[in-house]
């Protein structure tokens, strides 16, 4: 919409033009007039939806100006400001039709309150009554998208805003929370919007909803903003803990209720205007559950140090580089342990960090190391994949454990002194173990009798072909049941096993409890 302003004081003129975040209104123009007939011809040019109008103007005053104005495009909206309280004036700005007439001086609020019901009023007049509300719908949202984003920093809108489309009051001291599903809670929607929801009802039932609101829930995650009253760090503090516990009895609850935890972080206390800054202490606090682990709730403050650095460590490490060069796995997985015990301590870089470091250190084994098997190589570019796909959901162990874990296996699997005949039927193996795979298959495939290759099998890798087999299956399936939500008879399959009795079978007797108990743990 446009919006014309006239006025011969250039202080009242420019002060509500460059005073206010028209933008942030869904006013996409305003110009302004010094007098009556310099307005009506912008009238005429722009035919502005909106005009607020001084009465008293050289040239032509304002109610000669409604009355021009309602003679070219009579659907115009016309607001009348007179430091006159005059009550002709008034009556014939009534029979003109004016929208409204306010005394001066306006307050910048009540003019942002006017201007927005105006909009709305056009709005609703234009569409039906169904495209309204979707129309006031979208503008909530909008509002909201623009204040988490921090395009929003006029005071004043933010104050409207939070009064029209939430009634919240946020004149006092604020504090904002954020609460994430713990996982990846992207996986499954529908196990999202339950624990989500469950969670929007806690609030909406508990005694937080009488001094906050939620403003806004997008899939695992949600923004509240709560009056915390005061700015005094003694009531904050009391306060802030309060919250934390009420956060944890919520967790405690979901988990019951949705079998699905979250996180959460809370800012510390400030204004409407800082609500960017709230914004980002919140979240803030809320990456420190990368180290802290799954269901935890932190509290901002001024030592909390995470960021996006990049960590260089072993990168840059010319000991480390002569481990891998001249082959020594074993000692380098030694030293990747160490250096993620060093970054744990220092409790200082978040998930981008981890994962590009991650990646890196795996990168580099591959490229670095020698007489790598090509399965091997793969194994860590699966490994590499893996994280770059699921680095917003992993923690802190779950990097740890991705690379050392990598580093351990590529060790154990060169230290095996294998045969070139064996490391050739491995790489097979490895390729293909979650298809049908026979003793016949391999023995042809490198050239020897099926009795003879099954012989070499046991003496080199100390345990029978199919004893192989169900493990790396076996390993396969828990690795799917952990990162995956099929079903445990689906991921059987996936993994070879064409008999799922048979399946459980092999995994209780190599793990000791059933896929079942497994995957229950990890929805605990």
């Amino acid at each position: 919409m446009k919006l014309l302003i006239a006025d011969d004081d250039e202080q009242i003129r420019s002060g509500m033009e460059e005073g206010i975040d028209w933008a942030a209104l869904d006013i996409k123009q305003v110009v302004t007039a010094s007098n009556g007939l310099e307005a009506l011809q912008r009238f005429t040019e722009l035919m502005p939806e909106i005009v607020v109008t001084d009465v008293r103007m050289p040239g032509m005053d304002g109610l000669e100006l409604l009355k021009r104005i309602k003679e070219i495009r009579p659907e115009t909206r016309v607001v009348i400001l007179s430091g006159y309280n005059d009550f002709e004036y008034l009556k014939k700005a009534i029979q003109l039709d004016a929208v409204d007439y306010e005394m001066k001086p306006i307050r910048v609020r009540n003019l942002i309150a006017l201007i927005q019901q105006i909009k709305e009023d056009i709005i609703r007049e234009r569409a039906t009554e169904q495209e309204f509300h979707k129309y006031l719908a979208s503008y909530k949202a909008n509002f909201a998208d623009e204040m988490l984003t921090g395009s929003l920093t006029d005071r004043l809108v933010i104050l409207e805003g939070l009064q029209q489309y939430f009634g919240f009051d946020a004149s006092e001291s604020l504090i904002c929370i954020t609460v994430e599903l713990d996982g990846n809670w992207k996986s499954d929607s529908a196990l999202t919007k339950s624990a989500t929801d469950a969670v929007l009802r806690l609030f909406q039932s508990g005694d937080l909803a009488e001094r906050g609101i939620c403003l806004s829930s997008k899939g695992g995650k949600m923004v509240f903003l709560v009056q915390a009253k005061t700015n005094s760090f003694l009531y904050y503090t009391q306060f802030a803990n309060e919250v934390a516990g009420l956060l944890r009895d919520w967790n405690r609850e979901t988990k019951s209720v949705c079998r699905s935890s979250f996180s959460a972080g809370i800012s510390s206390p400030g204004s409407a205007a800082e609500f960017e800054r709230l914004h980002r202490e919140a979240n803030l606090a809320l990456s420190r559950r990368v180290y802290a682990g799954l269901s935890s709730v932190h509290i901002y403050d001024s030592s909390t140090t995470i960021h996006d650095k990049a960590i260089v460590g072993l990168l840059d490490n010319s000991g480390f580089f002569s481990q891998l060069s001249r082959g020594e796995l074993a000692a380098a997985a030694l030293t990747v342990s160490h250096e993620f015990d060093r970054i744990k301590q220092e409790h200082m870089y978040a998930r981008k960090s981890l994962s590009s470091y991650s990646c890196s250190l795996l990168q580099m084994l591959k490229v670095t190391a020698r007489n790598i098997p090509s399965d091997v190589i793969e194994r860590i570019q699966e490994r590499i994949e893996f994280i770059e796909v699921h680095e917003e959901f992993l923690l802190f162990d779950e990097f740890r454990e991705s690379v050392v874990s990598v580093f351990e296996e590529t060790a154990a699997r060169l230290s095996k002194g294998l045969s070139p005949l064996m490391i050739r039927a491995d790489e097979f193996i490895r390729k293909s173990f979650t298809s049908e795979l026979t003793v016949e298959t391999l023995a042809e495939y490198v050239g020897k009798t099926p009795n003879y290759f099954s012989h070499l099998f046991k003496r080199e890798f100390g345990i029978s072909f199919k004893e192989y087999i169900n493990r790396l299956r076996i390993a396969k399936a828990k690795e799917l049941i952990l990162s995956t939500n099929d079903l445990i008879y689906e991921i059987s399959e996936q993994v070879g096993f064409s008999d799922y009795t048979y399946f459980t079978q092999v995994f209780k007797k190599l793990e000791g409890y059933s896929p079942a108990v497994l995957r229950k743990q990890r929805q605990d």
